[in-house]
């Protein structure tokens, strides 16, 4: 009897039990990339963190043309909401002197 209550402590009603499964992580998200025109030439890819860098330089304006995967065609940079927000926070010229 006792050998009988061991074997179904362990295997249990239907049988072995399932080894416990190993759950991944979840993969990092891919970061979005971004592609400007600039004289008819197209340079890139870049981070949003580098678009923030060359809108607070100057060299990415409003009116610069971006693109980024799964975006219907190249738009103003201000007409792209994940990059409109690099020009409302820009702070204005240091005062000369």
């Amino acid at each position: 009897m006792q050998i009988a209550r061991e074997a179904s402590a362990q295997a249990g009603p239907w049988g072995a039990p399932a080894p416990k499964a190993q759950i991944a992580p979840p993969p990092p998200p891919v970061e979005q990339v971004w592609h400007i025109a600039e004289a008819g030439k197209t340079k890139g890819p870049f981070s949003r963190a580098s678009m923030g860098r060359m809108s607070a330089d100057g060299a990415l304006t409003r009116d610069t043309l971006v693109w980024t995967a799964g975006q219907d065609g190249w738009k103003k940079a201000a007409d792209v909401t994940a990059l409109a927000t690099l020009f409302t926070v820009l702070p204005p010229p240091p005062p000369e002197g």
